[in-house]
């Protein structure tokens, strides 16, 4: 038997979103989300990114390092599937799996010194990231793949569904302010809860945010305070 592989990190991701609430579930489906890929300092060089400009979208092979220990359990329940329903963990994307890696497909934005400033991020701040790979369309965009279950586009409200009051928008600013739409364009509540009068809250971009459900899908903003520095 070859000698188990020992993973390192090369860099560490910064985000937008301090805690795993929030966190959308898939890369991609939040554009305003922005982070800086910076490497350790022994993946610095320039010559490490050397070609990457010729790529749009890179994958972040990451680690799921706010998990509790995998419990061993063989099947997970998707929120995709009502959060009822039993898949097998290597049937799912779960990030509760005997080894705690994700995947990432993000936009490059552009090559810094040492950072990779990036869109489209699905990882809370602090995600260590253990190797990075470029995007190649002509052999991993498969137009004849299916996925059953799972193949739909997740639902997501208009952005107009998202109230905040003029307040409270000019409290976060308007960068802030598309990143709330967008993130609150997803449900993010788990998918076995529905008690409409619930607040929930997310720590995003420096703010602690409170929201709740309307009716008709819709979601409003009902207060912000800023998080300690």
């Amino acid at each position: 038997m070859s000698a188990l592989l020992s993973l390192r990190p090369v860099a560490t991701l910064r985000t937008p979103f301090a805690e795993k609430f929030g966190v959308p579930r898939q890369s991609g489906f939040i554009p305003e989300a922005e982070g800086r890929v910076e490497f350790l300092p022994e993946f610095s060089a320039p010559d490490f990114v050397r070609g990457l400009t010729a790529f749009s979208h890179i994958w972040l092979v990451t680690g799921f390092h706010q998990n509790p220990p995998w419990t061993g359990a063989a099947t997970v329940r998707p929120p995709r599937l009502g959060g009822n329903e039993r898949v097998g963990v290597f049937a799912s994307r779960a990030p509760n799996r005997p080894n705690g890696l994700g995947l990432s497909l993000v936009r490059l934005l552009a090559i810094e010194d040492g950072v990779l400033r990036v869109a489209g991020i699905d990882a809370v701040e602090g995600t260590p990231v253990y190797d990075i790979k470029p995007y190649l369309p002509w052999c991993e965009a498969r137009t004849e793949a299916t996925s059953d279950w799972s193949q739909s586009t997740p639902f997501a409200r208009e952005e107009t569904a998202v109230q905040l009051t003029p307040e409270i928008a000019a409290l976060l600013g308007e960068t802030t302010v598309r990143l709330v739409r967008q993130v609150l364009r997803l449900d993010l509540q788990p998918a076995y809860q529905d008690e409409p009068e619930r607040i929930y809250g997310m720590a995003l971009a420096g703010w602690n945010i409170s929201w709740r459900a309307l009716p008709d899908n819709a979601v409003e903003v009902i207060s912000v305070t800023r998080l300690p520095s």
